[in-house]
């Protein structure tokens, strides 16, 4: 976030007025920021201010658990900076960590930082366009529909077709990608996944099909209900903000409502679920439950980073590889140790493995593109 928006923000949750959105966006950045950006925050909020805001946001997050130190000394504003995680990355067990340095092993690892922005669409008729490749303004005309990408790498698509012509959008592993519907729904696709959606939506329904993680923000409109069809639930909403996380390689699918209320079905069942802001539905073995969670781990890819509430190596290492494009084997007598922590994405991969081997329960081989995560 841009320092001004992070003060508003901030000056926002004060006065008690921030959004369930805001709310989890500034959740996230307090998890994240470093140090250097508190001097100007300074320039807008006073000590006082800043002090209230802190403890307000530490008694909101914390978990017992992470053996995590939160009590932050106020002497000055550069003392604030000294954060709940102690540093702006850095994973952390249940129990402390032994006194014991493992190095991380690497071996001409072909991988540096992740590439962004970067997506393949199909259109209707076949033809395909690379949209990290093409020119910003008008990409392609299809059914009455004209087909835009803007200077920040959006996509927009404006008119009215004549008929419906389904469009897929896939973002490879190490790539995501914001569109905006022909209703105006934004959407943010994360790392290998796909969104399939008609050039213009006609009829009763809006439908979309989701194969991977996505961030919607839904243009209201009562009288056509918006669908999301993802693996193993159906999603209807009129209008709100809420995170689908449905990829093949996990056993569960997870929504996340931030905004509105969406109702979750259960495939081939009648059994469904209302959300509420602060809740999520998971799928799994064909079941549907639902429970109040920190909204902000479900956001903090599109935020820019990873946060891991509770999660094993190989959890976690799918996430990782998917953002980096790397394959990942494991040896034998792999630690089953949970973790909590966060880290930025635009982080090198060897900085993100680094911060694993330092909890002392992890070693890495890099191989080209090949992780091996060893005892």
């Amino acid at each position: 976030m841009e320092k001004q928006e992070v003060s508003n923000l901030l000056a926002k949750y004060l006065a008690g007025k921030c959004t369930e959105e805001e709310r989890a966006i500034l959740e996230t950045w307090y998890l994240t920021y470093e140090e250097k950006e508190l001097p100007e925050l300074h320039q807008d909020l006073k000590d006082e201010q800043l002090k209230e805001i802190w403890e307000a946001l530490a008694k909101e997050i914390e978990t017992p658990v992470y053996p995590i130190s939160r009590k932050l000394p106020w002497t000055s504003i550069a003392s604030a900076a000294i954060l709940l995680l102690s540093l702006s990355i850095g994973f952390y067990f249940y129990r402390p960590k032994q006194e014991k340095t493992i190095s991380i092993v690497k071996e001409k690892s072909v991988v540096q930082k992740p590439i962004t922005n970067k997506a393949m669409l199909t259109l209707a008729d076949g033809r395909t366009i690379s949209l990290d490749e093409a020119q910003n303004g008008e990409i392609a005309m299809q059914a009455g529909v004209t087909i835009t990408k803007t200077k920040d790498g959006q996509l927009v698509y404006t008119g009215k077709a004549d008929a419906s012509a389904i469009n897929r959008i896939i973002t490879p592993k190490g790539s995501q990608y914001q569109l905006s519907l022909p209703d105006g729904t934004k959407v943010w696709l994360n790392a290998a996944s796909s969104l399939s959606y008609p050039a213009a939506f006609t009829g009763a329904k809006r439908e979309v099909s989701l194969i991977g993680e996505a961030y919607f923000e839904v243009s209201e409109n009562r009288k056509m209900p918006f669908i999301v069809h993802s693996k193993g639930q159906e999603i209807e909403v009129l209008g709100t903000h809420f995170n689908v996380n449905a990829y093949d390689d996990e056993t569960r699918t997870e929504t996340t409502l931030i905004k509105g209320s969406v109702r979750v079905k259960l495939l081939n069942s009648s059994k469904s679920t209302l959300l509420k802001p602060g809740e999520q539905a998971v799928v799994e073995l064909n079941q549907l439950d639902k429970s109040a969670v920190n909204v902000a781990e479900a956001i903090a890819w599109k935020e820019g980073y990873f946060l891991f509430e509770d999660e094993d190596i190989q959890s976690i290492m799918r996430k990782i590889a998917r953002w980096y494009d790397i394959d990942v084997v494991y040896a034998p007598n792999i630690s089953q140790q949970k973790l909590g922590g966060n880290i930025s994405r635009s982080k090198p991969l060897a900085t993100v493995l680094k911060t694993f081997s330092n909890t002392d329960k992890f070693n890495f081989k890099v191989e080209g593109r090949r992780v091996t995560v060893m005892p």
